[in-house]
């Protein structure tokens, strides 16, 4: 019953937190039966909130020992089914750490779920870091049990955040096939070292495959560049060739195969890469020296066009000043504190999600009830009420307001540029366009190869 009152609880906040949510694939999860799931690890705890929230089965999760210092934290935690587990230093804790695994064999037993995160230890990196043995022996020991009849469904699941520290961002949860256990049933019997390892590698892969994948650490930036520059030319054609997939979807799709293809190139010829780096590198360096964005000066656009977009976008603005301010008076002061707890995480930016999501419900929380009981006891409870639901509103409200508002400077700022320096736009638009080619070239080259490859397997 907590489990489930939790969880409902961090659906709603979630999807306050969230602008989107999505489960890809859903269908791979069975109803019930014995489960474990092997997830990668990029948001420290926001990992099982997302989990949780995206699966509908009760999830036992591993957690480290650490959590359970606190003997009130460490109750909440047992009752909602976290499973604590040692790190391996000497006898006593290795005696703990069997115990952990022996409560995993037992929670599959029974036919429920289990959530373990490989990896260990989330990263800011885009890539899956060397797994753990863990998953694979827990399923491995099970079934050896169990005559190899327990008929667990080991899954993989990629989470992929598309920012790390941003309120109303995206979350894709990639759910995988359940990989096939059988072949490494009789290995197990004769070699438990190698059965373990080879599953190790076999759940290592299908994560990768899962998630945006850039093995080397130093091409992150350089990946996310090529995306913020090329992601709309390949966002119409991949919708156009998969009408049925979503957006994010479509969005995960685009900046997986950026990554696979700077992989590609970083193999075959380093020096493609360099020298498209050090292009990108210098037109990012203009833009920022003539304070403009990536979005300006990719298409062509007329005063005329700008003057009537900017009318437009003052129009709305003034017409939802009123209740944009009144959603800015009643949130300005939580919002900041929001903000400020956040910064304090500004060195393990792996926690920021986590931060925002507790540290602003806690504070927006405390407010709200402050100001709404104050309503209330100055003109009762049915006003109280309607400010109470005025208050998220109104908040959600002026945020749209807020950027509506920086679009319209943005928009007044490149109409004076383009009158005042169009020969400038000019330029700046036909080196982008030169980017964009060479782009469409190595994409091009990269899939001829990989339909290459792709024939030769079938042959």
């Amino acid at each position: 019953m907590l489990y489930t009152f939790l969880q409902n609880i961090i659906k709603i906040a979630l999807s306050i937190f969230f602008q989107k949510v999505e489960i890809r694939h859903g269908e791979n999860v069975p109803e019930r039966g014995p489960v474990l799931f092997a997830v990668n690890h990029p948001d420290s705890q926001m990992d099982a909130f997302v989990l949780s929230s995206a699966i509908k089965r009760k999830v036992h999760y591993l957690a480290h020992a650490g959590l359970f210092a606190n003997k009130l934290k460490a109750r909440l935690l047992r009752s909602c089914g976290v499973i604590p587990v040692y790190r391996q230093r000497g006898k006593s804790n290795d005696i703990e750490r069997n115990l952990a695994f022996q409560e995993c064999y037992e929670v599959l037993e029974r036919g429920d779920v289990i959530g373990i995160f490989p990896e260990g230890k989330s990263e800011m990196a885009l890539r899956v870091k060397k797994i753990k043995t863990g998953a694979a022996r827990i399923v491995l020991e099970s079934e050896r049990r169990n005559h190899y009849e327990l008929g667990i469904k080991l899954i993989p699941i990629g989470l992929n955040f598309f920012s790390r520290s941003r309120f109303r961002s995206k979350v894709l949860v990639n759910v995988g096939r359940p990989i096939d256990l059988q072949p490494y049933f009789s290995l197990n019997e004769k070699d438990n070292f190698e059965a373990v390892n080879q599953l190790t590698a076999q759940i290592q892969s299908r994560l990768e495959h899962l998630t945006v994948n850039v093995q080397h650490t130093e091409l992150d930036r350089f990946v996310k560049d090529i995306e913020s520059i090329y992601r709309d030319e390949l966002l119409t054609q991949t919708l156009a060739d998969h009408k049925s997939s979503k957006k994010i979807v479509a969005e995960f799709v685009i900046k997986q195969k950026i990554a696979d293809c700077v992989a590609y190139f970083q193999e075959h010829d380093p020096q493609r890469v360099r020298d498209m780096g050090e292009k990108i590198s210098d037109y990012k360096r203009k833009l920022k020296r003539l304070h403009l964005k990536d979005i300006m000066v990719r298409e062509k656009t007329s005063i005329k066009k700008l003057f009537k977009a900017e009318l437009t976008g003052i129009a709305k603005a003034a017409v939802g000043f009123p209740l944009a301010a009144y959603g800015v008076l009643n949130n300005f002061i939580p919002y900041r504190i929001t903000e400020f707890i956040a910064r304090r995480f500004i060195d393990d930016r792996t926690k920021i999600l986590m931060a925002l999501l507790i540290g602003g419900g806690i504070t927006f929380i405390l407010f709200y009830g402050a100001q709404v009981f104050l309503v209330w006891y100055l003109e009762g409870y049915l006003w109280a009420i309607l400010y109470f639901c005025s208050l998220p509103l109104s908040g959600f409200f002026a945020l749209g307001n807020i950027k509506e508002i920086r679009l319209i400077q943005e928009r007044i700022s490149f109409s004076f540029f383009l009158f005042t320096n169009r020969h400038l736009i000019g330029k700046m638009r036909r080196t982008r366009n030169m980017l964009i080619s060479e782009m469409n070239s190595s994409k091009d080259e990269y899939l001829e190869k990989m339909n290459k490859v792709t024939s030769g397997n079938k042959q």
